[in-house]
């Protein structure tokens, strides 16, 4: 080594360390210090001595909370960054409390085994060939509600949706895009179609929504049952990488034909750039799908838009609404 330039790996032992960032989120969230913190900032010692934690603990913790961005730090006294006042207090607007769970109790566990999912994955599988099926349950759903309500917000925001009437939310889960979409548009009706264990926990959702009366459910297999009739804006949100390339295809078909003129198709989702290297979040997603053990990964742009085409899909474009998310829209 005498002749080599010595030169830091800080970039290397900051990739390495990446998962303590996120454990120390997790236990944010879990222990709910956000949620404490908003009734009154404290010292170290203090939300010690509440939360039943070592004082020295407890600070390393909280100086470790401010160094990641999630807490801010005044003297010895500790308050909420925005970023935690915003997204991480229980019971308001946009707590991302349940998607934070996710994450810790589902999604991280997968990932400790990346090399085994890498080895064994193989394009194309169905979901009866599918050892992981956790992710598309109600109860996961029920974690990533109010991150879909948010979609759906969003979504409202920047689509035209003048024009349309009947919205059918096909894999809708929660009804969370349903819901925010028919809050915000009063001539928009919606039908949410998704398996019947999911429904059932999409009716807990929309019986609390002002627009209830507006949204019904269907519980039906996506893939194997009619699609419900009746619509002219039919959704896809976070879907497609659930089946293969033919069984998208045989959707797509389906929902063409039952589509009145000028209706349209949205695909919402993290939809790569042409060089599948960006957004970031969308390429780490292609291996979250391959943890979970999905029949295909997140795509480009131009795959879908072929695929709409081959169909008989036209005036096909695509817009980022709610970074990193994509839409895809596209017209019969």
């Amino acid at each position: 080594m005498k002749n080599k330039k010595i030169e830091s790996p800080i970039e290397l032992l900051e990739l390495a360390t990446g998962y303590q960032r996120s454990q120390v989120l997790f236990t944010f969230t879990e222990l709910e210090i956000p949620t404490i913190l908003s009734k009154k900032n404290l010292s170290a010692k203090n939300l010690a001595k509440k939360l039943n934690i070592n004082p020295l603990a407890m600070e390393s913790f909280l100086n470790a909370c401010v160094i990641i961005g999630l807490l801010e730090k005044k003297k010895d006294v500790f308050k909420n960054s925005h970023l935690s006042e915003h997204f991480l207090i229980g019971g308001e607007d946009f707590y991302l409390g349940g998607q934070m769970r996710r994450y810790q109790k589902r999604s991280y566990p997968n990932w400790e085994n990346l090399t085994e999912h890498l080895k064994k994955w193989d394009y194309g599988e169905t979901s009866d060939e599918t050892p992981e099926d956790a992710d598309q349950d109600s109860e996961a759903m029920a974690e990533q509600h109010q991150l879909a309500l948010m979609h759906g917000a969003a979504l409202a925001e920047n689509f035209d949706f003048s024009t349309y009437k009947k919205l059918l939310d096909i894999g809708g889960g929660t009804g969370a895009m349903s819901i925010a979409l028919c809050e915000k548009h009063e001539n928009l009706s919606a039908t949410v179609f998704d398996l019947p264990e999911n429904v059932e926990k999409a009716e807990e959702f929309i019986r609390k929504s002002p627009a209830k009366n507006k949204i019904k459910t269907i519980g039906g297999d996506i893939i194997k049952d009619e699609l419900p009739e009746n619509f002219d804006i039919a959704l896809l949100a976070n879907l497609l990488a659930v089946f293969d390339a033919e069984t998208n295809k045989k959707l797509f078909k389906r929902i063409y034909e039952k589509l009145p003129a000028n209706g349209v198709i949205l695909i919402s989702g993290w939809i790569l750039d042409e060089n599948r290297l960006s957004p970031e979040i969308s390429v780490l997603f292609c291996l979250e799908d391959i943890c979970w053990n999905s029949p295909d990964v997140e795509r480009n742009f131009n795959v879908y838009k072929n695929r709409l085409k081959e169909t008989g899909f036209k005036d096909i474009s695509i817009q980022t609404y709610f970074e990193p998310t994509r839409l895809i829209s596209a017209y019969k």
